[in-house]
């Protein structure tokens, strides 16, 4: 039975650089993504030109542009961004059907059921020429350059992509994952942040080994329940599978009334109650969006649909119903009867999607946070916005929410 092989695969300096495949202009000069010179703000990305002369991610942009005042510097474009995604998604499951994205331009292969396809006598001679010619076709279709690591797990996979940045490829043969891990810092592992780093170095603990050697319990005692998968990744162990996980198109609930209505009221609480549904669904996916369409169908079978972009991605409820009143507000009044109402959201991105690590929601991430345990414990009807109650005069409800007249559209 052959060992498992995983890839770990990160594109390097994914805005800039897409932002450089897409320009020729900009290849081999300095970029950096996050505003304009003059504009208060962060780097989101820097090329690595411009990470040479000393920019880096988090610093202010005006104190980028006095380390380095020949950059480009560019907002960002997130279709751009999302386009080359979706190519990165299409060439790596021409390899694999087990995808895992877990950012736009960060993704895991388990290469384990396929490998055969591709590695062996008149295929690749080896994981890493098959790593090369992934790395080609990205640099293809993209003129980008992703970094490949390669091995019998995720975690050794991941740490392995890291560490021949740009364009590197490192491969860990089976068995030889603890070896690999030792020499390296003992934050290179996931869960060492900065304070379980400082706690480590007080006890001479630097590197991976250090920890890998000290007992399972001594470890447990430092960190309490996560001790014990601290130490088994430190040993090279990681039973983590590779779940396919590829970003949807578009997430869409939409209902047909079972009587048309002209009442405002009714019209608005179902579509808030359809936001909500989809809020819950990108949260629970893990997604934020940064389109969001309205549609609305009259007796008659006419039909008006609005869509708009937002200022920024987001999961949460209130943000996007608040562009669904603006759309609806678009729509020209009639004195007809609406027969069917739905609400879209597209341009979808994961959550952790790095120019948001860099926006001001906490506050609002963890109202969202405690809503979903509210309804993962209750129910979904638990906790909704007072105006989608006016929906108990037309609609039976369970737990699961309002038993709409076209349920299969709400799910």
């Amino acid at each position: 039975m052959a060992s498992p092989l995983i890839a770990h695969i990160d594109a390097d300096a994914f805005f800039a650089s897409v932002e450089q495949g897409f320009n020729p202009l900009l290849r081999g000069r300095p970029v950096i993504v996050g505003g304009t010179e003059n504009q208060r703000g962060v780097v989101h990305t820097a090329s690595y030109e411009a990470r040479a002369r000393g920019v880096r991610t988090g610093m202010p942009l005006h104190q980028a542009k006095e380390i380095c005042p020949e950059a480009v510097f560019l907002k960002g474009n997130f279709q751009h961004y999302q386009a080359a995604s979706l190519v990165l998604q299409e060439i790596y499951l021409r390899y694999t059907p087990q995808v895992e994205f877990t950012s736009l331009d960060d993704a895991y292969l388990d290469l384990t059921g396929t490998q055969h396809l591709f590695v062996g006598p008149g295929k690749f001679p080896h994981p890493e020429a098959l790593a090369r010619r992934i790395q080609q076709e990205v640099a293809d279709a993209l003129h980008i350059g992703v970094s490949i690591g390669m091995a019998t797990n995720k975690v050794v996979a991941r740490i392995a992509s890291d560490l021949r940045k740009p364009r590197g490829i490192v491969y860990v043969p089976p068995g030889e994952e603890k070896a690999f891990l030792a020499p390296l810092s003992v934050d290179v592992l996931p869960g060492i942040g900065r304070v379980a780093k400082g706690l480590l170095m007080d006890l001479n603990i630097f590197t991976v080994g250090e920890l890998a050697a000290l007992p399972p319990l001594v470890v447990e005692d430092l960190f309490g329940s996560r001790g014990r998968q601290l130490w088994e990744l430190a040993n090279g162990r990681d039973p983590r599978p590779v779940q396919q996980r590829i970003v949807p198109k578009q997430i869409s609930r939409e209902t047909t009334f079972e009587e048309d209505t002209m009442d405002a009221t009714i019209i608005l609480a179902t579509l808030q109650y359809l936001t909500e549904r989809i809020a819950a669904k990108l949260r629970q996916q893990e997604l934020i969006a940064r389109r969001v369409g309205v549609k609305i169908r009259y007796s008659d079978f006419t039909q008006h649909q609005h869509t708009a972009t937002l200022e920024h991605p987001t999961d949460t409820a209130a943000e996007l119903f608040q562009a669904v009143q603006q759309q609806v507000e678009r729509i020209p009044f009639r004195r007809q009867r609406v027969r069917h109402v739905g609400v879209q959201v597209s341009q979808l991105q994961w959550r952790n999607w790095q120019l948001r690590l860099f926006d001001d929601h906490q506050r609002e991430e963890l109202l969202e946070a405690a809503v979903d345990t509210i309804r993962r414990k209750f129910g979904f009807m638990a906790i909704l916005p007072a105006d989608t109650l006016e929906l108990r005069k037309r609609y039976r409800m369970d737990k699961s929410g309002y038993i709409l007249h076209s349920p299969a559209l709400t799910k």
